[in-house]
């Protein structure tokens, strides 16, 4: 695994440390990244790295794990049908 504080497109250590996030202009809402599957909708804010020296942004998610659906996800609409959860699916 790469260095998560070396830059993906100059090879800098320059990215900017602290608190850097997504929001809409709008109405200041994060941005997610939403996984819908079985009629279940996971979400995850979507986090930036900022390179000092070129200003590359890169785009990463803090815990995909959040992403994965389990046995105890409940479909957003309960009248949901497909097909059932299978082992593969996690």
């Amino acid at each position: 695994m790469s260095d998560p504080y070396t830059c993906a497109k100059c090879g800098s250590n320059g990215i900017l440390k602290g608190d850097i996030g997504l929001r809409t202009s709008r109405d200041l809402e994060l941005i997610m990244v939403v996984r819908k599957d079985h009629g279940i909708e996971k979400k995850v804010p979507l986090q930036p790295k900022v390179c000092a020296k070129c200003g590359y942004v890169d785009l990463f998610v803090q815990n995909a794990e959040q992403l994965k659906i389990g046995p105890q996800d409940k479909p957003i609409n309960p009248d949901f049908k497909n097909r059932p959860l299978l082992e593969y699916d996690f």
